[in-house]
């Protein structure tokens, strides 16, 4: 087969992938989502970021309530964290970031619904993969934690301060009163931020880690496959299901382009306020309340961090192997035949560079930049504590 005949099959490196995501979008096989319903997927749609967001009136009006709610209470986060005359305002800043980068962060997804519908659906042709408990425990557990962190708050010592600061400057005497305007904008604002972002960041890897499970299945099945049945329509059918990864991952990258970045920038400020925070009253003055908060603060945020780099650093990894897997059993079959008449498909696999993701061009999701980004917080850390 000569080379005209390889690229028709193949295609052009970007043209073969990425060129037309209009029509991959519009495809007739992106009809259904699964056949059982998603608590992620409903959770995408009644929050308006998926195109069957707007098909009932119930929905639509969900939809449009929801951003102008979420500016409002940012607004009000802002409007109550400025409140205090003798707030350490470089800090108070730093954290305040957080919580308008999650603004953003929705209004992105929003913007790409169509990209993430057309992802979904083709991840569920790709790798049909029910939610496990664990998976739908870890849902859970971040959607409940506003209220966790409402409960802390509602029991520190410092009620009536926290109250009067919520009330904009005025003075709350009731007990109740005090109690349930702390725990309704506890739940508020901690929805804003860190659940809002931390939920992005969970979907992140999920659907980093389903493309990786069926990278490492094609790798397996050529790891099993012997030489003499590695044969032309064998690597067809493997390359066939590798352009369809490459289509999830380059829709996958339109979606989370922009909002993976404010996800890292936000648990980046997070994180250095926090354990700047940790180490200024690591003599426990503090209650254990508020210690209890701060941690839980610090794990979600770390922990949303850590995972987008961890599992969204593992698509170059799990690229990289099958390309050697690919490339060492089309060896094999070229000494055993001591002939070379077939397609050069190691060589086209090989000549391409692997797919990272990247947030704004800004942040490559690689596994070796955990330890360069660590030194970086510890740094800004020990600049905050010095202010």
């Amino acid at each position: 087969m000569d080379g005209s005949k390889i690229k028709a099959f193949i295609g052009s490196d970007d043209q073969r992938l990425f060129s037309s995501p209009s029509e991959l979008q519009n495809s007739e096989r992106y009809l259904k989502y699964a056949e059982k319903p998603s608590h992620i997927l409903s959770l995408l749609c009644w929050t308006g970021l998926l195109e069957d967001s707007d098909k009932t009136s119930r929905k639509r009006i969900i939809s449009r309530i929801l951003p102008v709610l979420l500016i409002l209470f940012t607004v009000d986060v802002i409007v109550t964290s400025l409140i205090p005359v003798n707030m350490d305002f470089f800090s108070t800043l730093i954290s305040l970031c957080s919580y308008i980068m999650s603004v953003p962060i929705w209004f992105a997804m929003r913007r790409r619904r169509k990209q993430l519908t057309a992802f979904l659906r083709l991840l569920h042709e790709i790798h049909r993969q029910a939610m496990t408990w664990k998976i739908s425990l870890s849902l859970y557990g971040i959607c409940i934690s506003p209220v966790i962190f409402a409960a802390l708050d509602a029991f520190t010592s410092n009620r009536a301060k926290l109250t009067t600061q919520l009330a904009y400057g005025y003075a709350i005497e009731n007990l109740y009163a005090q109690l349930v305007l702390i725990f309704s904008k506890g739940v508020l604002y901690s929805t804003i931020y860190p659940t809002c972002p931390t939920i992005v960041a969970f979907l992140l890897c999920l659907f980093c880690q389903r493309i990786c499970d069926q990278i490492r299945s094609l790798t397996l099945s050529i790891e099993k496959c012997s030489p003499k049945q590695f044969t032309v329509s064998f690597q067809t059918n493997i390359l066939n299901q590798t352009r369809r990864i490459d289509d999830a991952m380059f829709l996958l990258q339109r979606v989370f382009y922009f909002p993976s970045f404010l996800i890292c920038a936000a648990s980046f400020c997070s994180c250095c306020t926090l354990i700047a925070w940790i180490l200024k009253c690591s003599d426990y003055s503090e209650e254990l309340a508020m210690i209890l908060t701060f941690f839980l603060y610090f794990f979600m945020c770390g922990v949303s961090l850590l995972a987008c780099l961890w599992t969204a650093g593992g698509l170059p990894v799990e690229l990289e192997a099958f390309n050697e897997e690919f490339h060492k059993k089309a060896q094999l079959r070229l000494l055993i035949n001591a002939r070379r008449d077939e397609i050069d498909f190691e060589k086209l696999l090989s000549g391409r560079p692997l797919f990272v993701l990247t947030g704004c061009d800004i942040i490559h999701f690689k596994r070796g930049v955990i330890l360069t980004l660590a030194a970086a917080i510890l740094t800004y850390t020990l600049l905050i504590l010095k202010m």
